[in-house]
């Protein structure tokens, strides 16, 4: 018997003003450069996740699990939802062709393509695990949601986002461990990610240095990248826990459960955490 458990959500669909949003949303250059990748970043990595996910949706272990089969629909929700509105912001601040130039969809394709269903899935357990770890070393442990000069307007898409990726975390690694508990197949997929996927990020921040700043892109994005770097280095702890096969998403994350409640009530969606699970999930053979 194999028990799972969740956070329990929904779809929010809050309601976002992309009018008269300031360029300069955010004051400090390599957060804003970052940011922003980010907002580029997230509609062709949520495509990938959600082909991913979804690739299991007729398999046993989902369909003699309809508890999780709601999880991963309700899942898939949240992440279409997240590249509608990514697109939009990306629209009104005027960096989406940046994207459109960028090597991120043909990257994401391939990997579709080329990698089989359960590597598709490690790599998007893999994606989630670091966007939880940019949530927390990057989006909380600097303050910056509380930083009185940002744009509200913008710091509530990404309050918004942050807070369905906290409430779903789960979901892709616990479909994972449920399937696949080898250290070769995550092994595996970390190295794809650091390999094909990092590197296309790192080319997206230097073409929004690039857009801000032509002369100087280049030294800039020396130094936000070095600076973005930083941060990362702090929290390999965090990171390296993708690969702890006993590691208990729900408990270890318990910490995040006022962020959640703080951010969900700032999108007009107030809600203690519910913590549910599914006491007759069966691993299918």
């Amino acid at each position: 018997m194999n028990h799972i458990k969740s956070i329990a959500f929904t779809s929010k669909q809050p309601e976002f003003d992309f009018n008269n949003i300031d360029s300069k949303w955010c004051q400090s250059r390599h957060l804003r450069v970052f940011w922003e990748a980010v907002s580029l970043i997230t509609p062709e990595a949520e495509k990938f996740i959600m082909r991913s996910v979804r690739a299991y949706i007729n398999e046993p272990i989902v369909k003699e699990n309809p508890w999780l089969e709601e999880l991963i629909e309700e899942f898939n929700t949240q992440e279409r939802e997240h590249t509608t509105v990514h697109t939009e912001l990306n629209k009104s601040l005027g960096i989406h062709t940046i994207a459109l130039r960028s090597k991120l969809e043909e990257t994401m394709r391939r990997l579709t393509k080329t990698q089989s269903k359960l590597d598709n899935l490690a790599m998007t357990a893999a994606l989630e695990h670091l966007f939880f770890s940019v949530i927390k070393l990057t989006f909380i442990d600097t303050n910056f949601y509380r930083d009185p000069t940002l744009d509200p307007k913008v710091l509530k898409v990404f309050m918004w986002h942050w807070c369905e990726e906290l409430e779903h975390h789960s979901v892709s690694i616990n479909l994972l461990s449920a399937v696949d508990k080898s250290y070769k197949t995550r092994i595996h997929a970390a190295y794809k990610v650091l390999w094909d996927f990092i590197p296309v990020c790192k080319d997206i921040i230097v073409e929004i240095e690039r857009f801000y700043s032509p002369k100087y892109y280049r030294y800039n994005a020396a130094i936000d990248i070095a600076k973005i770097i930083g941060y990362f280095r702090k929290g390999i702890g965090v990171s390296a826990k993708y690969f702890d096969m006993n590691y208990d998403i729900i408990d270890a994350g318990e910490w995040t459960w006022p962020y959640i409640e703080e951010w969900r009530e700032n999108v007009g969606f107030a809600g203690p955490v519910e913590i549910i699970r599914s006491d007759d999930f069966r691993i299918a053979r």
